[in-house]
């Protein structure tokens, strides 16, 4: 009887009382005292302020305190600022659909008040003097004017204090600093024309003066190597601007925490922008590396919703095809270029030959011109506007180059596995079988249908039991990359056709290997995955071997099948598949004069 009495209690429906209302709702945003700087920081970048200082102690478990030198507020309004749902930046309702500012400056301040001691002073301009609030557990205590700069300084301390289940499980005071250091790079890369400053009592964690350039930013607050392979991108496409820095691909990381991803300068995390970095370096990077990435999109108002999530780090794009298509051409154009002053120059037309030549020189003569892979037609056809469809970009295949790779001269091959030849610049060493997997990918991928060669005769392969499920439900996939097989019972199928890299391989082996590698990818949620998976692992096996001898016609042969690659940089793993010996090192190891 007394349990049922207890069910009903718990189960009636009553009203939250304010103070419990007001917790919740600070829940959603203030979660750790990272957030409390966030917050604060966006308020000032919203109010103009060209210096932000942030003074934290324990991790900002102890005291947070933010000083700017925005615009302030009036007494008046610094009151209203701690009220629920006061805001400086929206009037109407549709005005949700067109925001600008990162924030909304009064929504932040309550909440960080729910669940703090809060000091607020602040001083608009104009003013002779400031005004000074404290609020504890969103209540206002004490208000009264203060002498004050221009500007706004939040100190929050005792955060959590009414809210100890939150306290609780706050990190230690290193892994709270660690999260204030990594999200305030984040917003000075953002603003690089603002000076932040993060400080605790004892050190300065983060010094980023304002900066002349991106790039200065990412040497002040990522490191200067990092900064220095660093390659940009700019692109405009109809109202839609995409820029920015990114890795060069013999330069990666072993984590993306240095990915920055900034729309209309709001640190997002977004699957379209995600999906599209990955696309940019699709086999240009050894599995588990990362590349480095600053981008700014910027893109107007009413075609982002930013409202996605409390915290809005979320986003919602109205055209994701056409953002994606901008992404991807804007980050190959980075990749194809050789830095803000390179010393080679590109142009090209789709469909022509793209001359590179030395920044103020005409192009050798031997080696002038090289052949421009135009970008796929489905990139291209997301832009809507004649303005995004007449911005082309370099093809993601230069890297720099100033060469042929058919107009090089073959010196000979080099431990059976390595082409050696001449170029301007010095000797080139190409890995034979890397090449060549490259042009055997690359053709995989080419066209709806790839290319395939029907069996004369069957061949039978019998796979482990365990993937002959798997098996059977990617069968599509697999002749997507040019293998063809038919169910023949039980866990034995049939090969009927193979692209034709395939040829002279043993393909029972070739489709146990890929079987095996591929079964653990779940194909319901990873077809694409599977796909581009099956392609690699054919051309793979396909390609020429290391330690296997080479004719001369052979090489030639190899050299001009690079020449029509996209990628003529990378195997589809990542690897590089070839190397420069400049000649200035060659003189310099015989200490000849330059």
């Amino acid at each position: 009887m007394g349990s049922a009495r207890q069910v009903e209690s718990r189960s009636r429906i009553r009203i939250l009382t304010p103070q419990v209302a007001a917790q919740i709702a600070a829940g959603e945003v203030i979660t750790r005292p990272w957030a409390v700087v966030k917050e604060l920081v966006e308020n000032a970048l919203d109010a103009g302020a060209k210096t932000i200082t942030v003074e934290i102690e324990e991790g900002g478990r102890g005291r947070i305190r933010v000083v700017d030198d925005g615009w302030g507020m009036t007494p008046e309004e610094a009151a209203l600022s701690l009220k629920r749902h006061a805001t400086s930046k929206l009037r109407l309702e549709t005005d949700l659909l067109n925001i600008s500012t990162l924030g909304f400056r009064g929504e932040a301040l309550p909440s960080i008040a729910a669940v703090s001691r809060l000091e607020l002073i602040t001083c608009p301009p104009g003013q002779t003097g400031g005004y000074r609030i404290v609020a504890v557990a969103g209540e206002i205590e004490e208000s009264s004017p203060w002498s004050a700069p221009l500007g706004t300084q939040v100190t929050v301390s005792q955060l959590f204090f009414n809210t100890p289940a939150r306290r609780k499980f706050l990190r230690s005071k290193d892994a709270e600093q660690a999260y204030m250091v990594e999200g305030l790079r984040h917003l000075a890369l953002g603003y690089p024309e603002v000076h932040f400053l993060l400080k605790t009592p004892a050190r300065t964690l983060l010094a980023a003066p304002a900066a002349r350039s991106l790039k200065d930013r990412v040497a002040a607050v990522l490191g200067a190597e990092v900064a220095a392979h660093l390659l940009p991108f700019n692109l405009d496409g109809g109202g839609v601007r995409v820029k920015g820095l990114l890795s060069a691909p013999d330069f990666s990381l072993a984590s993306n925490r240095f990915q920055v991803l900034l729309v209309n300068r709001r640190v997002v995390q977004d699957r379209i922008l995600g999906a599209a970095l990955r696309e940019a370096y699709q086999g240009l990077l050894p599995k588990g590396r990362h590349p480095a990435v600053v981008l700014r999109l910027d893109v107007p108002p009413d075609l982002v919703d930013v409202n996605v999530h409390p915290a809005k780090t979320e986003i919602r794009f109205q055209d994701a095809g056409r953002i994606y298509a901008l992404l991807l051409t804007a980050l190959r154009q980075g990749l194809g270029t050789q830095g803000e002053e390179p010393r080679y120059t590109v142009s090209w037309s789709p469909g022509g030959l793209a001359q590179a030549r030395e920044a103020g020189a005409p192009a050798p003569a031997a080696f002038g011109a090289f052949r421009a892979a135009p970008l796929p037609m489905q990139e291209t056809a997301a832009f809507s506007s004649p303005e995004a469809a007449a911005a082309p970009a370099p093809p993601p295949g230069i890297f720099g180059m100033t060469w042929r790779f058919q107009d090089l001269i073959i010196i000979g091959q080099f431990a059976a596995t390595y082409i050696v030849a001449q170029c301007p610049e010095g000797l080139i060493l190409i890995d034979q079988h890397a090449a060549h997997e490259r042009v055997l990918y690359e053709t995989l991928q080419a066209g709806d249908a790839p290319a395939r060669q029907p069996l004369l005769f069957p061949k039978v392969v019998e796979v482990p039991p365990a993937q002959a499920g798997w098996l059977q439900q990617n069968l599509e996939h697999l002749a997507g990359a040019g293998l063809e097989l038919e169910p023949f019972g039980g866990a034995s199928f049939l090969i009927t056709a193979a692209p034709p890299c395939l040829a002279q391989a043993d393909l029972e082996a070739a489709v146990l290997e890929t079987v095996e590698a591929l079964a653990p990818l779940k194909s319901a949620t990873q077809p694409q995955t599977v796909l581009e998976q099956a392609r690699l692992y054919m051309a793979c096996r396909g390609a020429i071997k290391a330690g296997q001898e080479l004719q001369l016609e052979e090489m030639q042969a190899l050299l001009r099948q690079l020449d029509e690659l996209q990628v003529p940089s990378h195997c589809p793993h990542g690897r590089p598949l070839w190397r420069l010996i400049p000649f200035s090192e060659i003189r310099q190891g015989f200490r000849r004069p330059q």
